[in-house]
Formats: structure tokens, C-alpha cells, sequence
């Protein structure tokens, strides 16, 4: 994937030849397993909706505990005059605030984020036929920029080979590229690892097809 085709969000976590590396480290993973490994990132997964509400409320909060108007007016003008001004203010403010990635995550709660994540890998890997492969040996390593949450899906031949519990150290070698802000090593080094772990079991076969493209995914 050429990285100009990427938006400018994922351009942004990724680097410059993040892309690249990712789509490298799939070619090496799959030289050795007939596995077919797809790695997807989604800018969110959560509904964020509330988010400028919320943060309008709690910025008027602020206001009205702090009595800003009223400061304000000691200055000079009208207090109603001031009153109107921090509401177009926060108004202002929330619409500003409500689109970071940090506020986002703040506002939502945990519990909805971990489900929301859950439910679009879900739907990611059969919108992506993950479920169509020969073997059903498709695996998704998705990454939900907002929510800082990774999820691995594998289908039927790989779940019943491996535990599910294994996956578990290719999402925490995702949230930790996420975390120090190299999420192309990070997803580089869970791909390698995801190869590791399915060769002994799918090794690559003489006539090995490669049903699925060998690129990273990304999503809004």
C-alpha cells in the first residue's frame, strides 16, 4: 500500500513506510504457513456522538462553578453579555475538544469500548470473507486507533488448534506499538509472532494459494 493512499490519520501512526514494513512482515509470515493473515486499522470502533454533549456540559459545569460571568462582568460590560460568551465559548471548546482521540476515549466508558471494539472485528473479518478460505485458516489482528484495543479473530481450523487464550501476546505486542507510538513495529512484531505460532500447525503447503492479499487494511 502506497503510503500517500492512506488518510491522514493513519499516515500519522503509522509513519512513513509503516505500511510497507506491515505488508512485508505478512509476506514473510505467510512464506512459512498456508495461515492467512490480515491485519486491519480502524480509526474508532465506538460510537462517539455523546462525546460533544458531554463535554459541553462539563465545560458549562465549569463555568457556572467558577462564576466566570460574573468575574468577567467585574471588568467591565454586562453580565448577561458575559453569561452569553462562555456559553458560545464551551460551545465552541466542545466542538474543538470532542474530536481528540484522548477526549473520545475519556467520555466513552471502558465497558462500551471493549464491547463496540469486539463486535467490529466481529464484523470485520466476514465483511473482509476471512470465512471464505479453502481451510478456513484466516486470522484478523485489528487495531481500534481511538480505543487503544486490539482483538485477534481466527477461524474454525485455527481455533481448533490453538487456544484462544494464546492471542493474547500479539494484543498486548499491538497496544504496546500503540502505546509507544510505533504501531508499524508493533504490528510487525505480532504478525511475525501470529506466523510463529501457526506454522508447526499450517505449514505451507507446494501448492499453497494465497487467498487473501497480503496488504494491510485500513478503515475509518
Amino acid at each position: 500500500m502506497v503510503m500517500e493512499e492512506l488518510p491522514s490519520w493513519a499516515r500519522s501512526v503509522l509513519g512513513n513506510d509503516g505500511a510497507e514494513r506491515i505488508e512485508s512482515a505478512i509476506a514473510d509470515a505467510e512464506s512459512r504457513t498456508s495461515g492467512e493473515i490480515v491485519p486491519l486499522l480502524v480509526r474508532r470502533s465506538s460510537t462517539v456522538g455523546h462525546v460533544p454533549l458531554v463535554s459541553f456540559t462539563l465545560l458549562l459545569l465549569c463555568v457556572f462553578l467558577s462564576d466566570l460571568p460574573a468575574h468577567l462582568a467585574e471588568l467591565g460590560g454586562p453580565y448577561l453579555a458575559w453569561l452569553g460568551a462562555c456559553w458560545g465559548l464551551a460551545g465552541g471548546l466542545a466542538l474543538g475538544v470532542s474530536r481528540l482521540d484522548a477526549v473520545q476515549r475519556l467520555l466513552t466508558p471502558r465497558i462500551d469500548q471493549m464491547r463496540q471494539v469486539d463486535l467490529r472485528a466481529q464484523l470485520e473479518f466476514y465483511e473482509l470473507e476471512m470465512s471464505q478460505t479453502q481451510d478456513r485458516t484466516g486470522i484478523l489482528l485489528l487495531v481500534s486507533r481511538m480505543e487503544h484495543r486490539a482483538v485477534v479473530l481466527a477461524d474454525h481450523s485455527i481455533a481448533e488448534k490453538l487456544d484462544a487464550k494464546v492471542w493474547q501476546e500479539l494484543v498486548d505486542l499491538m497496544i504496546q506499538g500503540v502505546k509507544r507510538g510505533d504501531l508499524a513495529a508493533g504490528m510487525t512484531q505480532a504478525i511475525q509472532r501470529c506466523g510463529e505460532l501457526l506454522s508447526p500447525h499450517f505449514p505451507i503447503a507446494s501448492d499453497d494459494i494465497n487467498e487473501l492479499r497480503d496488504h494491510l487494511v485500513v478503515k475509518e
